[in-house]
């Protein structure tokens, strides 16, 4: 799974919070505990040295019962001893006897040594101290509950799980936070590079006092900057050419149309010379308007005003100027776009032209609506084309398998391609149910469509 960025420095932070909370939870409670085992391990030994004491005194004084003598003791509340005195036991509980005590306690202690064991009596946590008494020959052993010891433990586990746990989701907020900041920045020049792409090359991103951000608007605007005056020169190069070459183009075909109204005039020879160079001509300046169309899109400065039409009645009126509007499929109900009308009706034609010149015309026209798209469509009966051309019959001056023996400069379904691009649309080309070729130009639908 491929996470954004912002999700990962998410994860990073609260990764990285909840291993810091964890080490410091676990150092915290193990330090606490050795200190608290440790202290009421002291605590119990010293108690125990005491009640020891008094009880190797009680049995030193003669005639004295060793009962009573524990009955004396003022051992702690919950605590327990037991005695064990020349194989006699005794003991001042009944819930406690020999047998749950330690065996190595036990063993320690009739050899001489003083031990200290942790153990379970009866389902609860026991400190047990034992230590021999040989002034009297005994072995005295004390008992004394750490249940409280082990709430206090199990409580203080419990909250530094909940502070990890609550560090962690605060790293996880921090790093959400700061992604969101690292990343606003990012998003900005990805908001205005997307207005700069349709076509308002004149925005830049505001200027910064964030010096780790100056430089990249500095060098963003820079480039845009460079973009514009490119898009200027070559604005203006287009308007030079056309000036340049339409005036030279507009003096041949005045001569040539003046020998045409001549033309029977003419030999033969020079009739037939007169067809070819008007023929030549019209295809002359078909190729130039195409040339200088592509590169008015191409460079942004053939942006004019768009307006809201139906594209259903724009393609029936481009029919219709052609006496062949029933080939349209109208449907059910209205297909706004926002479009430049001039640019759109264009591409209509050449996508009618290219039907007629290579598939002996259109066999149908229809305006569908798909996922928020308005699609026209043109099928014709030709030959169709094939997968490999598909998308290379959109490149300029391209002509695919037999088409290039045809006539025509291959540039009116590239400028298909550039008009649909400059509308945030497509065109693409399949195999028609008709068993020719389809061709699809795709563009958004109006926002307010109703």
């Amino acid at each position: 799974m491929n996470l954004g960025l912002r999700a990962r420095v998410t994860l990073m932070f609260a990764a990285g919070a909840a291993a810091l909370a964890v080490t410091g939870a676990v150092a915290t409670y193990t330090t606490a505990r050795s200190y608290l085992l440790g202290q009421r391990e002291e605590s119990a030994t010293r108690q125990a040295f005491a009640d020891a004491s008094f009880v190797r005194d009680g049995l030193g004084t003669s005639g004295v019962a060793v009962s009573d003598v524990l009955g004396a003791v003022a051992a702690p509340a919950g605590a327990q001893i037991l005695l064990d005195r020349a194989g006699q036991r005794f003991s001042t509980t009944l819930d406690v006897s020999f047998d749950d005590l330690p065996p190595a306690l036990t063993r320690g202690v009739r050899e001489g040594s003083t031990g200290v064991s942790w153990t379970v009596v009866a389902g609860e946590p026991v400190l047990a101290v034992g230590l021999p008494l040989p002034a009297v020959g005994a072995d005295f052993y004390e008992l004394s509950s750490v249940a409280e010891l082990e709430r206090t433990l199990t409580a203080l586990r419990t909250a530094l799980c909940g502070c990890a746990l609550l560090t962690g989701l605060g790293g996880a907020g921090l790093g959400l936070w700061t992604s969101r900041r690292a990343v606003a920045p990012l998003h900005r020049v990805a908001r205005t590079a997307a207005v700069i792409a349709g076509g308002e090359v004149g925005t830049r991103l505001p200027t910064t006092v964030d010096p780790d951000l100056a430089t990249i608007v500095g060098s963003f605007n820079s480039m845009v900057d460079a973009l514009e005056e490119q898009i200027e020169r070559e604005a203006r190069f287009s308007a030079d050419v056309s000036h340049e070459l339409r005036s030279p183009l507009t003096t041949l075909v005045t001569g040539v149309d003046l020998l045409r109204r001549r033309r029977e005039e003419l030999p033969e020879r020079s009739r037939q010379a007169l067809d070819l160079v008007g023929r030549e001509l019209d295809r002359f300046a078909r190729t130039l308007d195409d040339l200088l169309e592509l590169a008015s899109l191409e460079s942004g400065a053939g942006h004019r005003e768009r307006t809201p039409v139906d594209l259903t009645d724009l393609a029936a009126q481009v029919l219709r100027d052609r006496s062949a509007g029933d080939l349209l499929a109208r449907p059910a109900a209205a297909v706004p776009v926002v479009v430049d009308k001039q640019q759109v009706s264009r591409a209509v034609v050449n996508l009618l032209d290219n039907a007629d010149r290579y598939a002996g015309g259109p066999s149908g026209v229809s305006v569908q609506v798909q996922a928020g798209d308005a699609l026209l469509v043109v099928d014709d009966e030709g030959p169709g084309v094939g997968v490999a051309d598909r998308d290379r019959v959109f490149e300029r001056f391209a002509r695919a398998g037999s088409r290039g023996a045809l006539p025509g400069a291959g540039l009116g379904l590239s400028l298909v391609a550039e008009t649909a691009r400059a509308h945030g649309g497509a065109v693409w080309c399949t195999a028609s149910p008709a068993g020719g070729a389809r061709f699809v130009l795709r563009l958004p639908l109006a926002q307010d469509r109703s």
